[in-house]
């Protein structure tokens, strides 16, 4: 696929915006970061979009989000804790707390919990190292994962329905 502004502004859009769903608290309110990921997906297996690209902009601005999360957790503290709803906290601090760095792994697979976490790990003054470390990890496959799904479905789809 030769360059094309169009895809590069709609991946370096989507970058931004999965960078905010976790960088500020706006991913509560309205998700939809998988959405886009599986949408994106579908269109790189249609060759609109560049998938190593897509995959790498998509993983980094997810990664450097969730870091950004952590630090304004870490930064703003119990005031954070303050601002979302206790019944949300109730359900997502003993899960963080039982199962640590599979609940990083494990949390951008499950909208809200993926934007919430950060936050609360951070006000909760967890070890950074190896946040950043599980959390990068999990971004990386998380986006790879929805991307790899969604060539898998668009294949089938085509296949199934001659579309």
């Amino acid at each position: 696929m030769s360059f094309d502004v169009g895809s590069l502004a709609t991946v370096l859009g989507a970058g931004l915006l999965l960078f905010l769903g976790c960088a500020l608290p706006f991913g509560v309110f309205v998700p939809g970061g998988s959405t886009l990921v599986l949408v994106l997906g579908a269109l790189a297996a249609r060759n609109d979009v560049l998938e190593l690209e897509l995959w790498f902009v998509l993983a980094s601005a997810q990664t450097l989000g969730q870091w950004v999360g952590f630090f304004w957790g870490r930064r703003l503290g119990s005031l954070l804790e303050k601002r979302i709803p206790p019944a949300l906290i109730e359900r997502i601090r003993p899960f963080l707390r039982r199962y640590g760095r599979w609940a990083v792994l494990l949390a951008p697979w499950f909208p809200v919990v993926r934007n919430v976490t950060p936050y609360l790990l951070g006000a909760e003054e967890a070890p950074a190292g190896p946040y950043l470390f599980y959390s990068a990890l999990a971004a990386w496959l998380w986006v790879g994962g929805l991307l790899i799904f969604a060539r898998l479905a668009r294949v089938w789809i085509e296949a199934l329905f001659g579309v």
